[in-house]
């Protein structure tokens, strides 16, 4: 699927949404040293998963609700997305479903005793 949307950020001029650079910013810049400058602690590091299961129809819905390509993104090329969906992932579907597990992680911070 990655494949199929990068065609279409790229057909439509809607790739680089996200800056050149921004992750080795945040390798030289982590997150718990800008919590540090904003006088935050980190209490304490969270990881999950969750699974989710797509149908195609709301894969493609999820995928028009980000960033990557929005309605005003895709405009006219919306139903020409929505069949290159269909044709790439329709035939690893079960039962008319995907399966994706994405894994998750958050660093939960608080005012520093010392601010």
């Amino acid at each position: 699927m990655e494949r199929g949307v990068h065609h279409h950020q790229n057909t439509l001029g809607a790739s680089g949404r996200v800056p050149p650079g921004w992750d080795r910013a945040r390798q030289h810049d982590p997150d718990h040293e800008v919590l540090s400058r904003a006088g935050l602690d980190v209490a304490g590091c969270h990881e999950f998963s969750v699974e989710y299961h797509w149908t195609i129809p709301e894969l493609a819905g999820h995928i028009r609700s980000t960033s990557f390509l929005p309605p005003s993104v895709l405009a006219d090329q919306a139903a020409e997305f929505d069949a290159d969906l269909i044709a790439e992932l329709g035939r690893h579907t079960a039962n008319g479903r995907l399966t994706e597990t994405v894994d998750f992680a958050y660093e939960l911070a608080r005012r520093s005793a010392l601010a």
